[in-house]
């Protein structure tokens, strides 16, 4: 499970044979960008003054960050929004949290704070009603991050030069249902964590962004067999996660579930996938996740793609 390139095209190689002097200026071109890319990725965390993760880090309560929260005045296109944020100077992805059936702002307010002070800009959100279904929950993740990169790009407000243009997106029940819509439809979000997700319709095949779901062994409204496992079976395409954890359908909730090791997956996730810190990825794919997945009193099921 690592950062991958997002393009499609790759051009026909060169011929060492007649053009050897011309292949090796192109190699050498590569090795110097690769070093660049390798760079760029690097400078980002670094700048943001996040220091590298540990377990004892990701699984407190708080990260290295301090924070501060805006109202949005005038929301457009959703319900209500809180912007949770780093007070540090520096540009940040920004992440949209969309609540499940009935749910408001609470659901997923213990994220908000967390992922904010390790290098977010959260947009924590209600919906036009309670009872929006998964498509236009979906939608309005769209419109929410339309909204916040708007913001970071107007002047005078507390959000001005925070969001550096990458978005993702975790929603709860309906709300996950919504994260997988975004992720299908705006290719703008480039990484998703539908938690309990519920959407009795959906079809995710062409979903290609880096998706971690988040289900709960007894959920009675959403169990993963229903929903979450077959989409994730039909995204050949995409780099995947999938951890069950027990509890029903509220474990992903404020209040429910093991917030310290979820707060870590999703946390690792983002910051692997929107910021590539290759630092994140070993809580996810390697020797510093195993404990966690070999934990049968936290874990009841682990998938992913890792490589």
């Amino acid at each position: 499970m690592r950062p991958r390139s997002r393009s499609t095209r790759t051009s026909a190689p060169l011929s060492t044979r007649s053009r050897p002097l011309t292949a090796l200026i192109a190699l050498a071109t590569s090795i110097g960008l690769a070093l660049t890319l390798l760079t760029a990725t690097a400078a980002p965390a670094t700048a943001a003054g996040i220091p590298g993760p540990t377990t004892a880090s990701l699984e407190a309560a708080a990260g290295p960050l301090t924070t501060a929260t805006y109202t949005v005045p005038r929301p457009s296109g959703y319900g209500s929004g809180t912007v949770t944020y780093p007070t540090a100077r520096g540009s940040y992805p920004g992440v949209v949290l969309m609540p499940g059936y009935q749910g408001t702002q609470e659901n997923l307010k213990w994220l908000a704070p967390r992922l904010a002070s390790w290098g977010f800009v959260v947009i924590n959100v209600g919906t036009k009603t309670l009872t929006d279904d998964p498509e236009s929950r979906g939608r309005q993740i769209s419109a929410a991050g339309t909204q916040l990169l708007a913001l970071g790009k107007a002047p005078r407000n507390p959000l001005s030069g925070k969001l550096n243009g990458t978005l993702g997106a975790a929603g709860h029940s309906m709300g996950g249902g919504g994260v997988m819509a975004a992720l299908r439809d705006d290719p703008r979000f480039r990484a998703g964590v539908p938690t309990a997700p519920y959407h009795p319709n959906g079809n995710f095949s062409s979903v290609t962004e880096p998706t971690f779901f988040l289900t709960c062994q007894s959920d009675p409204v959403a169990h993963g067999d229903t929903f979450a496992v077959p989409w994730y079976t039909s995204m050949s395409r995409a780099e995947k996660l999938y951890i069950e954890v027990p509890g029903d359908h509220l474990c992903p909730m404020t209040g429910y579930g093991d917030k310290a090791k979820q707060g870590k997956w999703i946390v690792s996730f983002f910051s692997l996938w929107l910021r590539a810190d290759t630092r994140f990825g070993p809580f996810l794919c390697g020797p510093a996740r195993d404990a966690d997945k070999n934990d049968t009193a936290l874990v009841t099921r682990w998938m992913d793609t890792c490589r």
